[in-house]
């Protein structure tokens, strides 16, 4: 596969209204982000891998890789803490165009040390790269000196970093080198994690809004700085704008995305439960937003 460049969106799961693997919604939703060129990281937090049954779960990165077919980087959540389970796993995709296996370890208790043997028992087994992702949102972390020792397994690629922490991020980034990527992950830092160096960086919005993002890391890699931090000022000023409740509930901005998407053609807006869709009158907020991106598509200009 070699290093992913560019923007990677986190990818929202599409399901049916009684929690089954949306088929079409898949599809669309695939379609778009390898058509605008964006990387993807499905089946994680926010595509509620961890709310999932393993066969919607198998299902839906089966299906994703079937339509992505190569087009742009895939790496798909393993979704469980247990080892056995996430080879059995493993071993239902491994024939697919998958690039990667993501791992988080979900139990925030257990030592640096389980988590060390976690990543290397799967990776020794896995016939696909693994990927560290280290959320501290979500759990405890993965120890820096853990990762420093990880990135010598031959079978692991790389590490996601998530968090808000720029100072700690910045010293997990300094980790990559050659044969292990680095990716930063945070919406409101897509623009600092890049500009400190970053390859690539991902970003939950760019499920749903992959031009605005694009455009945003164009600007970037333009080299032309004052007009970069212009338009990462007015982006971040629109995302800001994305109605937050459903988010404080779940603990994640899946039900917002999905709502987006569903505003697109994409998708549904089901969340599996116990993730909570927008109420009314968090849907009559982001309709707003979603009608000033539909400008945004239509005329390039960025309301917010």
């Amino acid at each position: 596969m070699g290093l992913i460049k560019g923007v990677m969106a986190v990818v929202p799961t599409p399901l049916t209204e009684d929690e089954e693997s949306d088929v079409e919604g898949v599809e669309r939703i695939t379609d778009l982000l390898a058509g605008n060129n964006v990387s993807m990281f499905a089946l994680g937090s926010a595509g509620e891998g961890m709310n999932l049954t393993e066969d919607v779960r198998v299902a839906t990165a089966r299906h994703m890789a079937e339509v992505n077919d190569g087009r742009t980087p895939l790496l798909v959540g393993g979704g469980t803490f247990s080892v056995k389970a996430a080879l059995n796993y493993i071993d239902k995709v491994a024939d697919t165009k998958i690039d990667g296996i993501h791992v988080i370890p979900y139990d925030g208790k257990v030592s640096g040390e389980a988590v060390e043997e976690l990543y290397i028992a799967i990776a020794d087994r896995s016939p696909l790269p693994i990927w560290l992702y280290q959320n501290t949102t979500r759990t405890s972390g993965i120890p820096i000196e853990t990762v420093q020792r990880l990135r010598d397994h031959p079978n692991i690629a790389g590490c996601k970093v998530a968090g808000f922490d720029l100072r700690l991020t910045q010293t997990f980034l300094a980790l990559d080198r050659e044969d292990f990527q680095m990716v930063g992950a945070a919406d409101s830092q897509f623009f600092s994690f890049m500009c400190l160096g970053t390859a690539c960086s991902s970003t939950s919005t760019a499920a749903c809004f992959p031009e605005l993002l694009v455009e945003l890391y164009e600007a970037i890699q333009a080299d032309k700085l004052s007009a970069a931090r212009e338009k990462n000022r007015a982006v971040m000023a629109f995302l800001k704008r994305i109605p937050k409740g459903a988010y404080r509930h779940n603990g994640e901005s899946t039900a917002e995305l999905k709502y987006l998407l569903s505003r697109r053609g994409i998708c549904q807006d089901t969340c599996a439960r116990p993730f909570r869709s927008l109420n009314a009158e968090e849907r009559a907020a982001a309709d707003l937003v979603y009608a000033d991106y539909e400008h945004y598509l239509e005329s390039g200009e960025l309301r917010y």
